[in-house]
């Protein structure tokens, strides 16, 4: 209860999740929080990164120095914040950024930013953004990235609603960078 935060009580109002958070100890026998599911993280990760944008038109992913001489000398976009999530999940090993990435991208639809109004100070159109990052992500896809990357960025459009996924999907399947023997069938579900 140090933090004002009671494990116990989190957890019998949290009503969907069962428990939200775990009270751990961490490597000096202090007690540590941590998200029982990544997910949670992940949202609250996109979530921050999004309303920074918006409320502050600070892009978070960006090193402080460039996004402060980016601010100073153009105008920053949604979708200059989403380029960026783009091209770290693409260079991330593990894969790691994929499901915030997608959080992230979802949080800019025009339904969400509804829900959002109450927190964000200041809104902007997002469709015009949202084809300049839908663009941008099917570009990506032609780069012939790995299939597991090409999978996550098939998610990416459709988190933004793209209405050629099905399209997208056909294509690179027809452009002979996929073997019928090359994908698992977890991949395929996902395909």
């Amino acid at each position: 209860m140090e933090c004002g935060i009671d494990v116990t009580e989190a957890s019998v109002y949290s009503g969907v999740c069962t428990q939200i958070f775990r009270e751990e100890f961490g490597l000096h026998q202090s007690k540590v929080y941590c998200f029982v599911h990544l997910s949670i993280q992940e949202h609250l990760a996109a979530l921050y990164v999004h309303l920074t944008f918006m409320n502050e038109k600070r892009n978070v992913l960006q090193p402080n120095l460039l996004s402060k001489i980016m601010r100073m000398f153009s105008k920053i976009t949604i979708s200059d914040v989403h380029k960026g999530g783009v091209d770290q999940a693409l260079q991330s090993e593990n894969g790691h950024l994929d499901l915030f990435l997608r959080f992230l991208l979802g949080l800019s639809l025009e339904s969400n930013q509804i829900l959002l109004q109450t927190i964000v100070t200041q809104t902007q159109s997002s469709s015009h953004s949202n084809q300049e990052t839908v663009h941008y992500i099917k570009e990506k896809i032609r780069e012939n990235p790995s299939t597991e990357k090409s999978i996550n960025l098939f998610h990416c459009l459709y988190e933004l609603d793209d209405h050629s996924l099905v399209e997208e999907v056909q294509h690179y399947l027809q452009s002979g960078n996929l073997q019928q023997g090359e994908l698992s069938s977890s991949q395929w579900s996902a395909v």
